[in-house]
């Protein structure tokens, strides 16, 4: 098997595009990942060697005006940054113990790093990465989302991961202080993914222990609803459709793409998912959801009406790709993959990665790009 190497592939006129072969190979020689040759409404631009990177990926972050991508690594400690348009390694942030989110304050020149192994959002200077200064969270603080106007991150911690707690919290950052305001708790020990309304002061968490969506009011810091998930388990990744009501999510259990409406907790679709589902994004322009899965697929959903779904494509990338952005001003969608050096998905043995980097053609009636 040929070494990884940088791939190109064709952008077809009819609106989809193609997902050229790529390989890796690990030290000995012997098949990492494999991307095969498909017709969909992705394309593959490049792909990018992360040599000497071990265990899991877990979020991206983006600096859009600076041209640099984050890559939280982990298993391995770091924080990768990499060039956005060109996928050039640039530099590895390192001094981390378990990084999982990370984002990139422009108006302060700043990067947050949420540190689970530690329980701390850490903040950094933003050219040289050097520590300012830290906020003191629980233990295996991880999803987290950002609440612009306020500044305030929002950032789920706790659960059985910390002395096997009952119960997990929602932290409350502010990071134009650097200080910890407080936490909502949350009747699960186990939650993952959280959306917030911007129209409204609603927090959408997913409680994956109990297959139920969590809604929170951020300005009372209380819990205000239970929403229960039926047709499958363990929800992990969220995206949602403010204007339309509509909240989705992925389970991975009996994996299934759920669709919730937001006004009373409905259930209002539900289709087949590949296993191992982690990350999401609903691309508004295109009215397509696309869930990044370990099991080795990039699964596109098209929004017929905020009522109708279906399943768009099944599009192969590589086995551990379940880590992914989408970047709406730059028509990208980003994945990082992780290679294989045996039997098993996940396993912390791993010892090379690379970057599948793939985008979204434009819809044939055109229209501009948008965010959810």
């Amino acid at each position: 098997m040929r070494p990884l190497t940088i791939c190109l592939a064709l952008l077809l006129n009819s609106g989809v595009g193609t997902l050229s072969e790529s390989a890796g190979a690990n030290d000995s020689g012997s098949a990492a990942a494999k991307v095969k040759e498909t017709t969909g409404p992705l394309r593959l631009l490049r792909t990018i060697e992360l040599p000497g990177i071990e265990g899991d990926f877990d979020h991206f972050g983006v600096d859009l005006k600076g041209g640099r991508l984050f890559l939280t690594a982990e298993d391995h400690s770091s924080v990768e940054v990499f060039d956005l348009k060109t996928g050039k390694h640039i530099h590895s942030i390192n001094g981390l113990k378990t990084p999982h989110y990370v984002r990139f304050l422009p108006e302060q020149n700043k990067l947050l790093v949420v540190d689970g192994g530690v329980g701390e959002v850490k903040f950094l200077k933003g050219d040289n990465y050097e520590p300012i200064d830290s906020a003191k969270l629980l233990l295996d603080a991880d999803s987290s989302a950002f609440d612009t106007p306020t500044g305030y991150l929002y950032t789920v911690n706790g659960g059985k991961d910390t002395g096997n707690m009952d119960y997990s919290t929602i932290a409350i950052t502010d990071t134009k202080a650097d200080k910890h305001l407080g936490d909502i708790r949350i009747n699960s020990p186990q939650v993952e993914a959280i959306a917030l309304e911007k129209s409204g002061p609603r927090i959408f968490v997913n409680g994956r222990a109990h297959s139920q969506v969590a809604v929170v009011d951020r300005e009372k810091r209380a819990l205000v609803a239970t929403w229960p998930i039926s047709g499958g388990q363990n929800n992990v990744p969220m995206a949602l459709d403010e204007p339309h009501h509509r909240l989705f999510l992925v389970t991975l259990t009996n994996p299934q793409f759920t669709v919730l409406d937001t006004v009373d907790g409905k259930q209002i679709a539900s289709l087949p998912s590949s296993g191992g589902a982690d990350d999401m994004f609903f691309d508004a322009a295109r009215k397509r959801i696309c869930v990044s899965t370990r099991e080795g697929f990039i699964m596109v959903y098209g929004q017929n009406d905020p009522d109708n779904y279906e399943l768009m494509a099944k599009v192969p990338s590589a086995a551990g790709g379940m880590t992914s952005i989408f970047v709406p001003e730059l028509n990208r969608f980003y994945v990082a993959v992780s290679c294989q050096d045996g039997p098993k998905l996940g396993q912390k043995s791993r010892k090379y990665r690379f970057l599948i980097t793939v985008t979204a053609p434009m819809r044939q009636q055109g229209g501009e790009i948008g965010s959810a």
